[in-house]
C-alpha cells in the first residue's frame, strides 16, 4: 500500500468547509473528556466522536485489540456509519496485518489513503470511497510502546493530520492521550468509591436478614442495582445430578432470556457459572458470544445482554450454588470492581454460613427445650405419683392407728367378759359348795 504524508495535487478535492483551528478542537475533546467516561470504550468514542463532529468527518470509528492479536470495531460515528455499518457492523474483528488498519499497527504511526493510492487490500476504503469519501485515515493510539487503539477516519476533505499541521497533530494527539488516561482514571478513582459504597449497600441489606431464602433474594437484589447490573441469577448445585440448576432472578433481560435461563442447567465447567464453579473464582466474560458452550448465549446477544460476570457460593467449605450478573453493554472490568466483588462473595458466603449455623443452633436449642419441658412433665407426674402414694401411706396410717385403737378397745371388752366370767365361775363354785352343805336340802339351790 502507498501512503501519503504530504497534501494531494488532486485538484477536483474539495476545499474543507470551515472548521475550528486545531486549538479549538483539542479543547472541544478535552471539555468532553472532563465531562466523565464510562469506561476504556467510552473514553475512545468521546475523542473520535468530537474530532468527527469537530473537523467535519463523513465516518469515525474505534478499533480495540482482543486476544489472538485481532482488532475489533467497538464504536463508530458520522455519515457514513450505517453505510459501512451494513457489511462492517461493530463487534466484527480484522486481522492486525489487514489493510490501512494494518499498516498503522506496522509502523506505529498514521496512515493516509486517498483516490490516488493503491487500496484494492482495504474493502473499507472501497465502501467508503464509493459513498463519497476522499480521503482516508487510520490513527494508532500508542501507550508505553504498545498499540492499544486504533482511530480510523473518512472525509471529503484532506485530514489535519498531515502534511504541514502533522507535527501539530501528533502533539495534539499525545495531549488527547494524556486527557482520556486522566479521565479513566478519574472514573477508576470514582468507580473505587462507588464499589465501596456498593459492598456497603450490599453488606447492611445482608445484615438484616434472618433466613437462607431471603438472604439469596436480598443479595441478588442489593449486588444488581448496587453495581449497575440488568440481570441476576442464583443457581443451585444439585448434588445429585452434579448440575446447577436455576433457582432465584432479579431484574429482567428479556422474556426469552428469562425463559431459556429458567429451564438451563450446567455442569462443572460448562457455560459462565460451570466456570465459576470449575475455577472456585470470579469469572468475567466482556462478551458472551465468546462462550460457545452457553446454552443462554444466543438468547443472551437477541436480548442485547453483552457482558457477565459469575462467582461461587461456598459455605462451610463446599458449594452451594453461583450467582451471576449481566449487563446490557460491553463494559470492562477494573480491578476495583473485581475486588469488590470479591468481597461481596465472601459476604454472600459467611452470611449464609452464619444463618445455617443460627438455623442450626435454633433447631438444637429447640430439641432441648422440648428435652427440658418432657423431663419437666415427667417430674411432675413422678411428684404427682409421690404425691398420692404420701396420701395413701397417711390414710393407711390412719386406718392402722385405728385398728390399734379398736384392737385396745376389744382387749378391754376381753378383760371385762373374762372378769365377768371369772366372777360367775367363782359365784358358781361357792353355790355348788353352799349346796353340798346343805345336802338334799340344798340341790336345788345348786
Amino acid at each position: 500500500m502507498k501512503l501519503r504524508t504530504a497534501r494531494p495535487t488532486r485538484d477536483a478535492a474539495p476545499p474543507a468547509p470551515p472548521a475550528p483551528r486545531d486549538v479549538e478542537t483539542l479543547e472541544l475533546v478535552v471539555a468532553a473528556l472532563e465531562e466523565g467516561v464510562t469506561g476504556e470504550v467510552d473514553a475512545h468514542a468521546k475523542v473520535v466522536g468530537t474530532l468527527v463532529s469537530a473537523l467535519d468527518f463523513s465516518y469515525g470509528g474505534v478499533w480495540l485489540p482482543e486476544p489472538g492479536g485481532r482488532f475489533v470495531l467497538a464504536v463508530d460515528f458520522g455519515a457514513l456509519a450505517p453505510s459501512l455499518g451494513a457489511t462492517w457492523p461493530t463487534g466484527r474483528s480484522i486481522g492486525a496485518a489487514d489493510g490501512l488498519l494494518g499498516e498503522a499497527v506496522r509502523t506505529s504511526g498514521p496512515a493516509l489513503v486517498d483516490e490516488e493510492t493503491h487500496a484494492s487490500n482495504w474493502p473499507r476504503w472501497r465502501q467508503a470511497n464509493a459513498a463519497g469519501a476522499r480521503f482516508g485515515c487510520v490513527l494508532p493510539v500508542i501507550e508505553n510502546g504498545e498499540v492499544t487503539a486504533l482511530q480510523e477516519f473518512y472525509s471529503t476533505h484532506e485530514p489535519p493530520f498531515f502534511g504541514t499541521r502533522r507535527s501539530k497533530w501528533e502533539a495534539i494527539v499525545r495531549l488527547l492521550t494524556r486527557h482520556r488516561r486522566s479521565a479513566l482514571h478519574e472514573l477508576a478513582r470514582q468507580e473505587s468509591l462507588h464499589d465501596r459504597e456498593a459492598v456497603t449497600t450490599v453488606v447492611a441489606q445482608l445484615g438484616a436478614v434472618t433466613n437462607e431464602a431471603t438472604a439469596l433474594t436480598t443479595a441478588l437484589e442489593s449486588v444488581r442495582e448496587a453495581f449497575g447490573y440488568t440481570y441476576g441469577s442464583f443457581w443451585s448445585l444439585d448434588e445429585q445430578a452434579g448440575v446447577l440448576r436455576f433457582a432465584q432472578e432479579s431484574g429482567s433481560a428479556g422474556e426469552e432470556f428469562r425463559r431459556v435461563t429458567k429451564s438451563a442447567s450446567f455442569a462443572r465447567g460448562v457455560g459462565l457459572s460451570g466456570r465459576a464453579w470449575a475455577a472456585d473464582e470470579l469469572v468475567f466474560v466482556p462478551d458472551l458470544a465468546e462462550i460457545t458452550d452457553c446454552v443462554r448465549a444466543p438468547a443472551a446477544q437477541r436480548a442485547g445482554v453483552r457482558s457477565g460476570v459469575c462467582f461461587p457460593i461456598i459455605v462451610e467449605g463446599r458449594l452451594v450454588g453461583t450467582m451471576d450478573f449481566f449487563a446490557t453493554e460491553r463494559i470492562t472490568f477494573s480491578e476495583s470492581r473485581a475486588s469488590a466483588l470479591r468481597n461481596v462473595r465472601q459476604l454472600v458466603s459467611q452470611r449464609l454460613e452464619t444463618l445455617r449455623r443460627t438455623t442450626a443452633d435454633a433447631d438444637n436449642a429447640r430439641q432441648l427445650l422440648d428435652a427440658v419441658a418432657t423431663l419437666q412433665e415427667s417430674t411432675t407426674e413422678a411428684g404427682r405419683v409421690a404425691s398420692e402414694a404420701v396420701a395413701r401411706a397417711t390414710t393407711m396410717t390412719q386406718e392402722v392407728e385405728a385398728l390399734t385403737v379398736a384392737s385396745t378397745q376389744i382387749g378391754d371388752v376381753i378383760k371385762i367378759i373374762t372378769g365377768i366370767a371369772d366372777q360367775t365361775k367363782l359365784l358358781s363354785l361357792n353355790a355348788a359348795i353352799e349346796a353340798a352343805r346343805a345336802g338334799e336340802a340344798g340341790k336345788g339351790f345348786a
